[in-house]
Parts: C-alpha cells; sequence; structure tokens
C-alpha cells in the first residue's frame, strides 16, 4: 500500500472516482494477468512426458520444469511489491508482463532441455510480481464495499488456475505437440503485455508525481506534498518480510502448515500419475483430467466463504460494534474459524484418499477425494490471508510476501520428492503420511484461536489490545490489502457511477 497519508487528487485522476466501467475493465486485465503466469506453474505438467521424450531428458529433469519456475516466484514477489510502492504499479505491470512473454517463448522454442528450464525459472522470477501488486491495485480501484466481487474472482484465480492447470494441458496433450500448447500460454501473455502498454497508472504517489512534473496538478498549501522514491527503500523493504518471519510465531507457524498445503498441490502432480497408473493404468495425461476435483473443491471454497463465513464475520463485528457503541473492533481471531474448518478438511480428503485409492475400488471414488482437498486450499488461503491484514495493519503486504516466499520455496521441492517418496514407502503409506502432516494445521489454529490475543501482545507489528474485563479495545488502525480502507486517503468525495 502506499505510504503517503494524505494526497488530494482531482476526482478526474483519482482511480476510485473514475467510472465503474474503466475501473473493472482495468481490474480484469490485471485478472487476465495473472491467470497464464499462475496457470503456467502447473499447465506444464500435462505435457511433461511429451517433454521429456522430444528432448531426451530424464523425469528428474523433466520435473525441474515446475520447480525451478516456482523458485523464481520466491524472489520474484519479494521485489515486485515494493517496487510498485516505490515507482508506481503500471511500471511493474508492463516489466513483468513483457518479461514472462519473452521467455515463455523461449520456453517454447527451446532446442534442449537447459534452454527449457533457464526460460521457466526466469519467467516464473520476472512474471510473479503481478502476485504481490494485485491486492494494492484493487485498493487503489475500490472502496472497500466494493471489493468483495473482485476479491472473489481474484482468489479463484489465484488458487484456481495452478489447480486446474494440468487439465487442459492433459487433454490437448493427447493430439498437440507440446509446443503448441506452451505457445497458447505465450499468446495469451503477450496479448497481456500489449494491454498493460495501455493501463493507467493507479498508485496515488505515482500519479501525484506525475501531475506536479507536468504542473497540470496544483498543490493545495496545506497538502504534503507527494513522496520521493528513496535510492534504499526498496531494500529495507525487501527485507521486512523476512524480519517478520523470523520474529514472528504466529506467521511462521502458520506459515508452516499454509506452505505444505500449497506445497501438496504440486507433490500431487507427480503423486496422482504414479497411484492411478498403478491401481488403474491411466496415462499421464488421463491422471492430469483427475485435477477437476480439487478444481470443483476450489469454487465450493470460494462459495463457502463468501457466502457464510465472511457473513458470520461480519455479523459478529456487527454486534461487538453495537456492544460497545462502535468504540470497539474485532479481534483478528474471528477469522480463524476459516483456517480451522480448512485444516479438517484437508486431512479429510488425505485420508480418504489413502483408503479409497485401491484396484478393488473405482476410480471415482479416489478422484472425489480432491473436492475436499480443494475447498480446504481455497478456505485456508482466504481466511489466512485476510487474518494477516487485520493483524498486521501496516506490515499486511510483508507478511503475505513473507508467506507466499516460503510457499513457493516448499512448492519448488515437493514435485521432486513425489516418486522418491512413494517409491521408497509405497502409495497407502506415502499417503497416510501426508495425511497425518497435514493434521498440524488443526491444533495450530485452535492455538491461534485461544491463545491469540496473548501472543499479539507480545509482538512488534501486531495490532494491540488492552483489556478492561471482557471488553477488547483496539489500540491500531486497521489497514488494508484487500478488506479495508487503505491508510492513505486520496481524491474526490464519492465514487462515480
Amino acid at each position: 500500500m502506499s505510504q503517503l497519508s494524505s494526497c488530494v487528487l482531482p476526482s478526474e485522476h483519482d482511480p476510485r472516482q473514475w467510472s465503474n466501467w474503466r475501473r473493472w475493465a482495468i481490474a480484469l486485465v490485471i485478472w487476465n494477468l495473472i491467470a497464464p503466469v499462475d496457470m503456467a506453474t502447473t499447465f506444464y505438467s500435462g505435457m511433461q512426458q511429451q517433454i521429456q521424450v522430444d528432448l531426451g531428458t530424464t523425469e528428474t529433469l523433466a520435473t525441474l520444469g515446475t520447480g525451478l519456475y516456482n523458485l523464481g516466484c520466491v524472489f520474484g514477489v519479494l521485489f515486485g511489491g515494493p517496487l510498485s510502492e516505490l515507482h508506481g504499479r503500471r511500471p511493474v505491470y508492463i516489466f513483468s508482463s513483457i518479461c514472462f512473454f519473452l521467455f515463455s517463448l523461449g520456453a517454447t522454442v527451446a532446442p534442449n532441455i537447459t534452454t527449457m528450464l533457464i526460460c521457466r525459472g526466469l519467467a516464473g522470477l520476472l512474471g510473479s510480481p503481478v502476485f504481490a501488486i494485485y491486492g494494492g491495485s484493487l485498493a487503489d480501484l475500490f472502496f472497500p464495499d466494493e471489493r468483495g466481487p473482485m476479491v472473489a474472482l481474484f482468489t479463484l484465480v489465484l488458487q484456481g488456475a495452478p489447480t486446474f492447470g494440468p487439465v487442459p494441458s492433459s487433454i490437448l496433450g493427447s493430439f498437440l505437440h507440446w509446443r503448441w500448447l506452451l505457445g497458447f500460454l505465450t499468446m495469451w501473455g503477450g496479448l497481456l503485455a500489449a494491454l498493460m502498454l495501455f493501463m493507467p497508472e493507479t498508485e496515488p504517489n505515482a500519479i501525484a508525481r506525475k501531475l506536479e512534473k507536468s504542473q497540470d496538478f496544483l498543490q493545495d498549501a496545506k497538502a504534503p506534498v507527494a513522496e520521493k522514491p528513496r535510492s534504499d527503500g526498496w531494500s529495507k523493504v525487501l527485507l521486512t518480510p523476512i524480519t517478520i518471519l523470523r520474529h514472528e510465531p504466529i506467521v511462521s507457524s502458520t506459515t508452516i502448515f499454509h506452505s505444505f498445503v500449497y506445497g501438496l498441490l504440486f507433490l500431487l502432480l507427480e503423486a496422482y500419475p504414479h497411484i492411478y497408473n498403478s491401481h488403474y493404468s491411466m496415462s499421464r495425461e488421463q491422471s492430469g483430467l483427475v485435477f477437476v476435483a480439487p478444481f470443483i473443491g476450489n469454487v465450493l471454497g470460494v462459495l463457502i466463504y463468501f457466502g457464510y463465513l465472511k457473513s458470520q464475520y461480519e455479523a459478529r463485528q456487527r454486534m461487538i460494534q453495537l456492544e460497545s457503541s462502535g468504540k470497539l473492533d474485532i479481534e483478528p481471531e474471528a477469522r480463524l474459524p476459516g483456517v480451522i474448518l480448512a485444516s479438517l478438511l484437508i486431512p479429510i480428503g488425505l485420508f480418504w484418499l489413502t483408503f479409497s485409492a485401491d484396484p478393488q475400488v473405482h476410480y471415482f471414488l479416489p478422484v472425489l477425494s480432491g473436492v475436499p482437498v480443494g475447498m480446504g486450499m481455497t478456505l485456508l488461503q482466504l481466511s489466512l490471508f485476510n487474518y494477516y491484514i487485520d493483524l498486521y495493519p501496516t506490515k499486511s503486504a510483508s507478511v503475505v510476501a513473507a508467506n507466499t516466499s516460503v510457499r513457493n520455496i516448499v512448492a519448488t521441492i515437493f514435485p521432486s520428492i513425489a516418486l522418491p517418496l512413494y517409491n521408497a514407502m509405497g502409495i497407502r503409506n506415502a499417503n497416510m503420511t501426508l495425511a497425518c502432516i497435514s493434521c498440524i494445521g488443526f491444533p495450530t489454529g485452535v492455538i491461534l484461536y485461544v491463545f491469540g490475543r496473548r501472543l499479539r501482545a507480545a509482538s512488534t507489528w501486531a495490532k494491540r489490545t488492552t483489556t478492561s474485563g471482557d471488553a477488547v479495545v483496539s489500540l491500531g488502525a486497521s489497514a488494508p490489502l484487500l478488506a479495508q480502507a487503505p491508510e492513505n486517503r486520496y481524491g474526490g468525495t464519492a465514487s462515480s457511477a
């Protein structure tokens, strides 16, 4: 989020005052930009067998095409957010989308596996900053009470694109060459890169600086001048996620579980072909279709969150404010029921897979086990990120960046350990091990729900509260990534119709 506390913009330059169709068009272009970058993480898996044969490489090296892409994303999200806050969203979007297009093109025409892996890693590194700045763009464009539909759409593509990715490539890979399939993602990314050239700036500090330079904007004498980027600012911000991860047990404990759940998706990319080939003689392409079930779970997870959990949270917030005559703020722990529910759904799905994946059982039954897993993945991300936003009002972007980086490290490693794990332990024992590990999320969620207030009291960055009887008084302003108003106030007085 912008750090400018008071930057008054004329209504025609204030993104929140633009017409509804313009704001939605910008948001949908960003949504479409995220889709190919996110889908590229797993789209590769559906044609991995083709690539392995065509480039004459081993299965281990071919699998690195997924791992190195995720490894690039680890670092891309760390510099994307700070740079967008210092220099504006538009330059980062343009640079990121063009780089994703160029290195995707390089992977498409790669003559050997070395070139393929290098291009995949660079596409992930330079394409992933979009994951760090989309939240800031939504906050720039929409008032808090307008963001609900957009948050649902972005959540669906962020979690659904990598889950659904193996399905189209598995279907089309049976009769199309892998270069045509990668070419489709490349052309999609190229089209979005071209559209980004016409994308207006939405970051308020960047807009104010541009107006000042063009002398089209007369600064109010009482209003501060827009902040200038500091040369050392981005490097300091870059270290903030690492610092928070080291010193905040709330962040480190929830990130460990979330990283396992996210990495599980990429482990299953390699585990599903092994399981369904061993028990049901399915090819790798056919087993890729199994990911339809987790994707259905993703959709159901979004519906449950916005249809039930969010309304329960808001009802609880209204009740507390009524009881305190509007003086009290909701505790961040009110977000944790979604995390606890997710921590139950994921083990249920994995235990289901453990005991149903058997040659004597029809394959449809183990396939359905992916539905609760997909539901848990989406509910966990939605609930946990909103928990972070409520809990760390001034550092939410850095906390999300820390979580995302660790998740991508795990996603880099998990595809490579899948086959050794299943070969060494056997299918049932490997599935049982994963199911048992996934159970750590439930006690973590419960402990935070019960003792979260005490942990916040000892935190440097978390929202502080003082207790008086049963009352909880907020000492920190609430801030904002996707659900609440950002710290900066800028432009106009009403939204444009």
